[in-house]
């Protein structure tokens, strides 16, 4: 019996990602200090047009003032934020953040808490960006803060997320931009950026993935 869940998971993960067909994005680890409006610039194989996932670890030295910013964008630099907005402008001592566009943001765009510490510390960020009911454009962004592999699998239980009409319904630029960071260095590394180019591919992988868990949790169990 366990062979055949075994089988029968590794079946549903070896359909899905066929399915998915997800291309995956890993650029080089990234260290800013300066000021630029790009200070970094990734390009897709294609352009997205459904599910984009974003993982990377973020981490800095130095002290952060009042909206230290260091964020991917996404399609272009008024676009969907995800990453380091520090402070909230002053107003709060939360670090980790999601947009959808422009500057203005929202209490619940923060992770709360956040107020991140400097290295050794570091901090894993995992978004989900996507199309929310009808909308022919990109309306919503999800983000965990040091994710479970269950809640990247499930896509539940993000710690902060973003809403609204982002104005663009494909993208196939992802960049990234610095501003403030006057004696702090910033470090994003281990990127992994994943486009799914088909609607409800993500959830298939993700259960795919629940159910391999399963196994192994099943198996653990009887060996103890």
């Amino acid at each position: 019996m366990k062979k055949i869940r075994i089988a029968l998971a590794a079946l549903a993960f070896g359909l899905a990602a066929q399915s998915a067909q997800a291309s995956v994005v890993t650029p080089p680890d990234q260290t800013f200090s300066n000021n630029a409006n790009p200070a970094a610039s990734f390009a897709l194989p294609s352009a997205a047009q459904n599910d984009i996932l974003i993982e990377f670890t973020v981490s800095y030295t130095g002290v952060l003032g009042n909206n230290d910013f260091a964020v991917f964008y996404f399609g272009d630099s008024n676009g969907p934020n995800i990453g380091l907005k520090a402070n909230c402008d002053s107003s709060c001592t939360n670090d980790l953040f999601v947009r959808m566009s422009g500057s203005n943001w929202l209490p619940q765009n923060y992770v709360n808490p956040s107020d991140i510490a400097p290295l050794p510390a570091s901090y894993t960020l995992f978004g989900r960006l996507h199309k929310t009911g009808t909308s022919n454009n990109y309306n919503r962004f999800d983000l965990w803060l040091n994710p479970t592999e269950q809640e990247k699998a499930s896509l539940t239980g993000w710690d902060a997320f973003a809403t609204g009409n982002s104005g663009f319904s494909s993208f196939s630029n992802i960049g990234v931009r610095t501003a403030n960071l006057n004696g702090v260095t910033v470090n994003f590394t281990d990127i992994s950026i994943t486009d799914v180019p088909e609607p409800g591919s993500v959830s298939l992988l993700g259960l795919a993935a629940m159910g391999l868990m399963a196994v192994r949790r099943r198996g653990a169990r009887k060996a103890a």
